[in-house]
């Protein structure tokens, strides 16, 4: 009988464990609906601009909203960090969605508390280029409203138009449901 070492054990564990982790698709009454949240304190409206933010992106460079603004769509993706499984999972899943945002000329951003070192390793794990945004101090979670408390947000997704309004948003409490890329897909193609 073969012996497993205790670092296969460990990687059998992790793989079972990450395997076990990923987003539940949010309810389709929320996806058509003209919005959803349940996160108390959320400080956007549809119909109204985006707050407007700069942060620097995993490779040092600074991204201000507004530079976007008569340009291009833009998707806002607020997740908890490279460490979650589920924010993963999640990032994963939207991969499936770039053919889309290219058709519809969105620019996606995946902002969280990360610093941009952290960020900038996160993104050699994806084949489709994401423009990852550090939010270290959590001011742009704070100014959406979508703070968990004071480490973290909750998990969000925010469509803003090429004029700066939001079209559409997604916050919840529930950090295993998020949005899936079909999901998305019917809201860009609804709204856009």
């Amino acid at each position: 009988m073969k012996k497993i070492s205790y670092v296969q054990l460990i990687a059998g564990m992790f793989i079972l464990v990450m395997a076990a982790c990923h987003t539940d698709p949010a309810d389709n009454l929320s996806i058509h609906a003209k919005y959803f949240s349940d996160v108390e304190g959320i400080n956007i409206q549809v119909g109204h601009p985006a707050p407007d933010f700069s942060l620097p992106d995993s490779d040092g460079n600074t991204v201000r909203l507004t530079d976007y603004r008569g340009k291009k769509n833009v998707m806002l993706v607020f997740y908890r960090g490279s460490w979650c499984p589920f924010c993963v999972s999640h990032l994963e899943d939207i991969q499936n969605l770039f053919p889309t945002l290219d058709q519809y000329d969105i620019q996606l951003f995946a902002i969280s508390p990360e610093v941009k070192e952290e960020s900038a390793q996160f993104a050699k794990k994806f084949k489709h280029p994401y423009h990852f945004l550090s939010d270290t101090t959590l001011k742009v979670v704070d100014q959406y409203g979508i703070r968990r408390d004071e480490e973290l947000p909750h998990p969000a997704v925010i469509l803003i138009d090429r004029n700066g309004i939001i079209k559409w948003f997604y916050a919840s409490e529930n950090y295993q449901v998020r949005p899936s890329a079909s999901q998305l897909q019917q809201v860009i193609e609804r709204l856009l």
